[in-house]
């Protein structure tokens, strides 16, 4: 499988202002790359700089093995076939759905510009809707009018930049998959930008986790899940709990929820403290008398409530229960999985934000 995007030790700043250090990563031509991260990280900015509205402090940026950016060199935005989906879509409002599709179709004849504008139509489900004006759609339509725009021109790459963050939450689920499933179609290659990790999940062929303007993993959506690279990820994707603990003279550590077998025992001293990864749904909490937690707070999510639970060392840790527990309650929290966890270094932690 051949590479549209390259990225390789990329670094901006404005000014004296570190934005991005040392980003790498590839999107393979065919799939769909997504970037995860908070408001201010750094996600939009990338986009910006492989778009070629700036330019890099230091690295190179290559699109289907053409370099098209490093500090001295900045081939222009519409030289990059680089096409863009921003969060306020940017439809013309004087013209109508097929004009607004058609606008970046100069290269082409009227002929071939008709047959491509009525492909995407189709394509995005549009057909009845080409003689009306932004004005006339829905939220979901103008989105995929917006999609439509940028695919029209078959770009190598479509940056996508939070493209559903003014629709309204009920839609973005049955509008993710319907983005995707036209990229697919289309055979298009795409880096989708968001702070949403069930869009995320949702669409990635590979994904990544951006803090601080640097990417701490990137990877498939498994590979993010279950083998996270750094204690950051675990926080941000929310779907496990860091448990302190320390090593023993067998490479394993000892926790106050079980022992576990570390995968990379090798970096760690005998008594050494380390955080390790485990999921909120490899613990069981169960009342006992003979308990190491107790529980702190139990907030109803409609399909479960999470638990909190303090741990007798002082570590908060949650847990997805179908029944509630009742605040102040003594429980024991083991952890029901035998599986070997990642262990991180304690001095290496980060801050999620």
């Amino acid at each position: 499988m051949t590479t549209t995007l390259e990225l390789n030790s990329l670094a901006f700043a404005y000014g004296q202002q570190s934005v991005l250090s040392n980003i790498n990563l590839s999107v393979k031509t065919g799939q769909i790359g997504c970037l995860l991260g908070p408001s201010g990280c750094g996600k939009s900015t990338l986009l910006r700089l492989i778009a070629g509205f700036e330019q890099p402090l230091s690295g190179e940026i290559h699109i289907v093995n053409k370099k098209v950016a490093s500090p001295d060199l900045s081939i222009s935005p519409q030289n990059r076939e680089v096409g863009m989906l921003f969060q306020d879509l940017a439809l013309f409002p004087h013209l109508t759905v097929s004009q607004n599709i058609a606008f970046g179709l100069h290269q082409l004849n009227k002929t071939q510009q008709q047959q491509r504008v009525n492909d995407l139509l189709t394509l995005c489900r549009l057909t009845g809707f080409q003689a009306r004006y932004p004005h006339q759609l829905s939220g979901g339509q103008c989105q995929r009018v917006a999609l439509a725009r940028a695919m029209a021109p078959k770009p190598k790459l479509i940056l996508l930049d939070e493209p559903f963050s003014s629709v309204e939450t009920g839609l973005q689920s049955d509008l993710v998959h319907e983005v995707k499933n036209m990229l697919n179609a289309d055979q298009s290659t795409a880096l989708w930008v968001t702070h949403s990790l069930d869009e995320a999940f949702a669409v990635a062929d590979q994904m990544g986790v951006i803090l601080n303007g640097e990417l701490l993993q990137w990877g498939n959506p498994t590979e993010l899940y279950e083998r996270p690279e750094h204690p950051a990820v675990v926080r941000f994707l929310n779907h496990a709990n860091l448990i302190l603990g320390k090593t023993n003279a067998n490479g394993l550590i000892e926790t106050p929820v079980g022992t576990f077998e570390l995968s990379n025992k090798d970096e760690f001293e005998k008594g050494q403290p380390a955080q390790v990864c485990v999921g909120k749904e490899s613990l069981s909490v169960k009342a006992s008398d003979t308990h190491n937690a107790t529980i702190t707070a139990c907030v109803y999510q409609g399909s479960h409530y999470v638990i909190s639970a303090k741990l007798n060392n002082d570590e908060v840790i949650k847990h997805h229960s179908n029944v509630p527990l009742t605040i102040g309650l003594n429980v024991d929290v083991k952890c029901a999985l035998n599986k070997t966890v990642v262990g991180f270094p304690v001095h290496h932690s980060h801050p999620a934000s």
